[in-house]
C-alpha cells in the first residue's frame, strides 16, 4: 500500500515499509524537500530580498522618530549606509547618527528638516534611490540632455568687456573641465564622494576643475562663499549655478556648460548628467581662472 506526498513543487509516492523503516524514508523525503525548495528560492531571488523588490510601505511616525528602536528604523539605516551616509551600523535604534544623516539626506533633496522624524515623503525618496541603485537602470528625467559630448569652448563664449587675452585663457580651461566632466557621465551620487567610485554635488566640483588649478573648499556653501555673485545675464560658460532650499541655504551645485545646461551629480539614485537648469531658487558665481 503507498501514500502520496503532495507538495507545491513536487509530488512524491511513498510505500508503505516497517513502522520505523518507514519513518526514516519520510524524514529523508522531508529533508529532500526543504532541499528542493531553497533551492528554488534562491534561484528565484526570495532567498536574498533585495530593496529593489518594491517600496515597502510606510510605518507611520510612531515608529520612525528619533529614540525608537526597530525593524524600519533598521531598513531606514541600511539604505542610508548603502547611499553612502556616516551610520556606524544599522542596529534598529533611531539615535544621533540616523537623525544627521535623515536631516542630510534631506537636504540633499532640497528640503530642510531637523532629522527628528522621517515622514512618507522621505521615506518614498530613500526607497526611491535605493531601487535605482540596485537596479542600475539608466534613466533620463529632470532634463537630462542626450547629447552629452564636452563643450569646446570659445574665447568668444567667455570674454567679459574687451578682454581677449583673459578670455582666450578661460576659454581653454573651461574645455578642460567640460570634458572632464564629460568622461565621467553617469557616475552615481554617493555622499561625501570625490573619486569615479562615485561623487556628491561639491566632490564632482572639485575632481573636474582639479586639472586646471581651480580648488576650493570642501562643499556647496563653501564654493558658494568663495565665487563672487553674478547675476543670470552675466552667466559663462565654467562658472558655478548654486541651488537654494526655501530658506535660503545652499544645497547643491554645478558647473554651468552654456545654453542653459549645466554639468552635475544630483541627488541619490540619480547619475551624473548634463541637464537643464531646473530649479526656481538658484544663484550663480564666477569662477577664476586667471
Amino acid at each position: 500500500m503507498c501514500e502520496i506526498l503532495v507538495t507545491s513543487f513536487t509530488t512524491v509516492l511513498i510505500c508503505i515499509a516497517p513502522k520505523s523503516i518507514h519513518s526514516v524514508i519520510l524524514e529523508v523525503m522531508r529533508k529532500i524537500f526543504i532541499s528542493i525548495l531553497a533551492t528554488l528560492l534562491i534561484a528565484t531571488g526570495y532567498a536574498t530580498p533585495s530593496f529593489a523588490d518594491e517600496i515597502p510601505a510606510y510605518p507611520g511616525r510612531e515608529k520612525l522618530s528619533r529614540g525608537v528602536e526597530n525593524s524600519s528604523v533598521k531598513k531606514v539605516q541600511q539604505a542610508l549606509i548603502k547611499l553612502g551616509y556616516p551610520i556606524p551600523v544599522a542596529n534598529g535604534k533611531y539615535g544621533p547618527a540616523t537623525t544627521a544623516a535623515i536631516a542630510e539626506f534631506y537636504e540633499v533633496q532640497g528640503d530642510v528638516d531637523d532629522g527628528l522624524t522621517f515622514g512618507p515623503a522621505g521615506w518614498r525618496a530613500l526607497f526611491v534611490a535605493i531601487n535605482r541603485e540596485e537596479k542600475n537602470t539608466p534613466i533620463v528625467e529632470d532634463g537630462e540632455v542626450e547629447d552629452s559630448s564636452a563643450d569646446l569652448v570659445k574665447p568668444e563664449d567667455v570674454v567679459v568687456g574687451d578682454d581677449l587675452a583673459t578670455a582666450t585663457t578661460r576659454a581653454a580651461k573651461v574645455s578642460k573641465v567640460l570634458a572632464r566632466a564629460a568622461t565621467v557621465k553617469g557616475t552615481r551620487y554617493r555622499r561625501g564622494g570625490t573619486s569615479t567610485s562615485g561623487f556628491d554635488c561639491s566632490g564632482f566640483v572639485l575632481y573636474a576643475m582639479k586639472p586646471v588649478g581651480v580648488t576650493f573648499g570642501r562643499t556647496s556653501r563653501d564654493m558658494r562663499r568663495e565665487t563672487p555673485k553674478i547675476t543670470k545675464e552675466e552667466l559663462l560658460p565654467g562658472d558655478l549655478v548654486f541651488y537654494h532650499n526655501k530658506q535660503g541655504t545652499v544645497y547643491h551645485v554645478a558647473i554651468y556648460a552654456g545654453k542653459g545646461k549645466i554639468w552635475h551629480t544630483r541627488r541619490p539614485g540619480l547619475k551624473l548628467a548634463k541637464t537643464n537648469i531646473n530649479a526656481k531658487r538658484i544663484s550663480y558665481g564666477r569662477v577664476n581662472y586667471s
